[in-house]
């Protein structure tokens, strides 16, 4: 009798207890027996920069104001239309060695920043072409606006971002 009031006890506490919680879409089928079960997701949008850097950018000849280096930057997004590429410069536009500043224009191929252009303030190009799944890809050079005169090792970083438009 004690083994069958635990199990009458067990049946009603679980019968009690609601079900968890669920979300979701009540699919209900048809005369026929059949029913649609939707299926959805989304890819964000989303660009890849890469770039070739074979060694003309890491030595620069600094007595000269000749257009410098030809190095390429690539952009693969898995959609079509633009995206939005900016550059910018650690110093502000600028090579140091210590508290001497060589100042360069920054030039991209097939841009509106291919005349060359100062990075003392970053420079967006919100018309980066992004075609589906096919890198585009441009060439990067420098132009110093004068020739060093002071002997040093002058550095600079630019950091290339993009935002998917």
């Amino acid at each position: 009798m004690k083994k069958m009031f635990l199990a009458v006890a067990a049946v009603a506490v679980a019968a009690a207890v609601p079900a968890t919680a669920q979300t979701g879409t009540t699919v209900t089928g048809t005369a026929n027996g059949s029913i649609d079960v939707p299926l959805s997701g989304t890819l964000a949008k989303k660009c890849i920069l890469s770039s070739f850097l074979n060694g003309p950018f890491d030595a620069l000849n600094l007595e000269t104001t000749a257009v410098q280096g030809a190095e390429s930057l690539s952009l693969n997004c898995n959609y079509g239309g633009t995206a939005s590429v900016t550059f910018s410069s650690a110093n502000g536009g600028a090579m140091k060695s210590g508290a001497n500043s060589l100042p360069y224009n920054f030039i991209l191929s097939g841009s509106p920043l291919s005349s060359g252009v100062s990075l003392a303030t970053a420079q967006t190009w919100g018309g980066f072409p992004a075609v589906t799944n096919s890198a585009q890809t441009r060439s990067m050079s420098v132009q110093l606006t004068s020739a060093a005169t002071v002997a040093g090792t002058y550095t600079d970083t630019v950091t290339v971002a993009v935002q998917p438009n």
